[in-house]
């Protein structure tokens, strides 16, 4: 990577994070859309692009190795998937969800909820950990980057489904076919126990619809807002009727309880059922427009002109919705790494924290990223809602610009535990003395998430019973299992993590000496973008006030006692500037 000298780079990482080029950022796309077809420029500012959006991340070597490489061939083997990741053992129904409970006294019946609430978020907290593990790993960069598109396309919620298994099951059809196809993903997901649940069709029968699961599954999930009437909800809602699934996670067609009339679909008429109804949703052009778009707004960070979702939804028609035709090209358009797409779009947390250990070739405990990215606003698995996460410049904030400099440091063993997870324990604190729940947000599985019975959909305790029984529970956990979490981290880790890095020796080996060489390499290191000239030069600031300090001339730096705290100081700063909030 080499610095960037144009001022108006600088302009457009500040306007990107504030807002005000957002404008800019919508226009740019539109004004390209009529300009003649460019060859493709490979070089490492279009590698490192490259791998931020199709996967999480590369260090110098990976840009170096794709860089005597064609990038057909880079692209062939980002589409057609990486290494294979030994998969996550999910744990089915236990024989505590099985037992029968009308023999118990209350207390007992609490306890064996408890029990079954404590076991399921132990695996659902573990499964988030074991993705987040798969994505550091690097082994396969694509799938895992468009199954977190996929995971907040298709969005459910553990705080909803209350089933570790059936979200695992929801989320390994969604990995499987992530690089795949659409139309495949579309049918299994009116068939999936977790997406049932979520918008409730577990309790759409005939003569009593509920619309939720329609409704979202024409505006979120294929269509897209206005190409469809009220009356086309209506009849999809009669269509899903009697989709169900049993107690040990598998689909089941109720035929007492589905509506066996004749529906409207779309104009299409007939006997209409939920297979007929994803039949008739993929043969609408709005389908491919919607669908392109929202992976073409994904991985470029901004909507695509006309002219461009014109060509791309007609590419992934005639592909019958396979995904890979439309990636592969995507990835090879010179208008993906147009100016205003590469280095403009702000990372969400997961991103920031993944992309730093791929950069860094760093590993770092997955209990502790999990934890840390779910206090920054994205936490595996409990999306805020069926929208799934607002991307963008929605991520920034003062605060959580702050949160995401003290992660960093936290990863970097520069800072303590507590910066990162003073405002959990604080509410730990609140509960212990008597503080009311927060029932509008929750930290984890393995903290707030637990109104749940763990059970089929024909066999759920009542939402009043489960409230009442919940707050007394939930501070109890005030006094004893938030903190757990604290705790568990520090014993892990330790108040201060002792990191896998030594990034003295790293600058030793590459011969570099002097803060301008030091400074490059941190910037290179840190940044998924081109490094402002002036984040240069005001790193060089930061060395050269650490030397001072420390009675050392420029080119000694490295042969100090304290060179290695030095480095991760710097390093920590450099993972605190707005730049690093960009890829």
């Amino acid at each position: 990577m080499s610095i960037k000298s144009s001022a108006t780079c600088v302009a457009v990482l500040v306007l990107t994070l504030f807002g005000a080029s957002l404008a800019v950022a919508q226009n740019g796309p539109e004004a390209r859309a009529e300009a003649p077809s460019r060859r493709l420029v490979w070089n490492a500012r279009t590698v490192e692009h490259l791998y931020n959006r199709a996967g999480f991340g590369a260090t110098p070597e990976q840009v170096e190795e794709a860089l005597a490489r064609r990038p057909e061939d880079v692209v062939e083997e980002l589409v057609s998937g990486g290494r294979e990741v030994e998969p996550f053992y999910v744990e089915g129904p236990t024989p505590l969800q099985r037992m029968d409970e009308s023999g118990l006294t209350g207390s007992e019946r609490a306890r064996l909820r408890s029990a079954i609430r404590g076991a399921d978020r132990k695996q659902m907290s573990a499964y988030s950990q074991w993705w987040l593990d798969a994505m550091a790993s690097g082994a396969d960069p694509l799938r895992d980057r468009m199954t977190l598109f996929w995971h907040g396309f298709f969005t459910s919620s553990y705080r909803d489904v209350r089933r570790s298994d059936l979200m695992a099951q929801q989320h390994e059809m969604l990995r499987s076919e992530a690089l795949g196809s659409y139309a495949v993903m579309l049918f299994e997901i009116v068939h999936d126990p977790a997406m049932l649940k979520y918008l409730n069709n577990d309790v759409n029968k005939k003569g009593a619809n509920n619309e939720n699961f329609a409704r979202e599954l024409m505006e979120l999930f294929s269509l897209g807002e206005g190409n469809y009437t009220e009356q086309d909800i209506k009849e999809v809602a009669r269509a899903l009727t009697g989709m169900r699934f049993d107690l040990e996670g598998d689909y089941k067609f109720r035929r007492g309880q589905h509506d066996f009339g004749k529906k409207t679909v779309l104009g299409e008429k007939g006997r209409l059922d939920g297979e007929d109804v994803v039949e008739i949703l993929l043969e609408q052009e709005a389908c491919a427009r919607y669908v392109a778009g929202r992976v073409i707004e994904f991985l470029e960070g901004v909507a695509p002109s006309e002219q461009r979702l014109d060509f791309y939804s007609a590419l992934l028609r005639e592909s019958k919705y396979e995904l890979a035709p439309l990636l592969r090209s995507l990835l090879l358009d010179p208008d993906f790494y147009r100016d205003e797409v590469v280095g403009t779009r702000v990372q969400g947390p997961v991103d920031f924290a993944v992309g730093a250990m791929i950069r860094l070739e760093m590993r770092v405990p997955a209990t502790f990223v999990r934890e840390a990215t779910a206090e920054l606003g994205q936490e595996l698995f409990l999306p805020p809602s069926v929208k799934g996460w607002e991307e963008g410049p929605a991520w920034i904030t003062t605060s959580s610009l702050m949160l995401r400099g003290n992660l960093a440091g936290m990863m970097l063993g520069v800072v303590d535990l507590n910066a990162v997870f003073g405002d959990r324990i604080a509410r730990a604190r609140e509960l212990a003395r008597g503080g009311e729940p927060r029932r509008d947000g929750f930290d984890s599985p393995e903290s707030e998430v637990d109104d749940d019975t763990m059970r089929g959909n024909d066999d759920m305790m009542g939402d009043d019973e489960m409230m009442e029984s919940d707050d007394g529970a939930l501070k109890q956990r005030g006094k004893q299992d938030l903190p757990k979490v604290i705790r568990d981290l520090r014993g892990e880790i330790g108040s201060n993590y002792i990191p896998r890095i030594n990034l003295r020796w790293r600058m030793q080996r590459a011969g570099l000496t002097r803060d301008a060489e030091i400074a490059t390499y941190l910037l290179d290191a840190g940044l998924a973008i081109e490094a402002p000239e002036d984040l240069h030069t005001r790193l060089m600031g930061r060395l050269r006030g650490e030397r001072d300090q420390l009675g050392v001339k420029d080119g000694e730096l490295l042969n100090h006692p304290e060179a290695e705290k030095v480095l991760r100081r710097a390093l920590h700063w450099v993972l605190s500037t707005p730049a690093a909030q960009l890829s």
